[in-house]
């Protein structure tokens, strides 16, 4: 068994940290786009949460110098509000299409995202379709929460193969009125398994500013996957972890 001093010396040769949120997002704009061009055709996962924002801004830019073709590669959506769409300012599918796939030019075919308004069950049972038609999610670019969630794999969901439907943490619950100006009465979310990310070739793990250090401290130090979802990612080998100076605590 490999103790924990030398799995956090194994992760932190994984570990990036930028001096700041803006270097943070150039670094991991710079290397998606890169990872991007030398695979064309393959199924790419993206969060919709705050902190990679800028990064997809960034790739579109680069995109419009002619670096990406960000059509080269299709399009799974990480995850979902249950009972959100489109109109509603915050879900996932609204932050993604105003964010990344509409200024990038993103054909509807080359995508497929979560309808929060839909059944989540069958939504689950067509992005598992999607993934497996594509042969799988070869890359993600994830963000943790402040409880260690990446997309909605909270602390204490089952860890399965495909898609989940899950009801949120308390604390996601309550950080949720950030994305929405206002509390509204999310209570589920359906989202792309941990188990499923975990199977991708690459991971980019983000994390920014200080409030995210306590939880990314505890990431560090190899806390347990039922406590900290993010966790279940440690053991891989196409792991690697973003942080700005305030994330990693120094």
């Amino acid at each position: 068994m490999v103790g924990k001093g030398a799995a956090r010396a194994a992760l932190d040769a994984r570990t990036t940290v930028e001096s700041s949120y803006e270097a943070l997002c150039d670094r991991v704009a710079v290397a998606t786009s890169d990872w991007i061009v030398r695979h064309p055709g393959s199924l790419v996962c993206l969060a919709a949460g705050d902190t990679p924002l800028p990064v997809y801004h960034k790739l579109v830019v680069r995109q419009q110098q002619g670096k990406v073709d960000l059509s080269s590669v299709f399009y799974a959506g990480l995850d979902e509000w249950v009972g959100l769409g489109y109109p509603d300012r915050g879900s996932c599918l609204q932050v993604m299409s105003d964010a990344f796939y509409t200024p990038a030019g993103i054909p509807a075919d080359r995508r497929r995202v979560f309808d929060g308004l839909a059944d989540p069950d069958a939504e689950c049972r067509a992005m598992d379709q999607w993934i497996r038609t594509r042969g799988g999610i070869r890359f993600t670019l994830l963000g943790i929460g402040l409880n260690g969630h990446i997309g909605f794999n909270e602390p204490g969901a089952p860890d399965q193969d495909g898609c989940i439907l899950v009801d949120l943490d308390d604390v996601t619950r309550a950080v949720s009125a950030k994305y929405f100006g206002t509390v509204l009465p999310v209570r589920q979310g359906i989202s792309v398994s941990a188990s499923t990310l975990f199977r991708a070739e690459t991971v980019f793990l983000m994390a920014a500013g200080p409030k995210k250090a306590p939880i990314v401290a505890r990431l560090r130090d190899g806390a347990p996957e039922r406590e900290v979802p993010a966790a279940r990612l440690l053991g891989h080998s196409g792991l690697r972890l973003f942080l700005d100076r305030d994330a990693a605590g120094v």
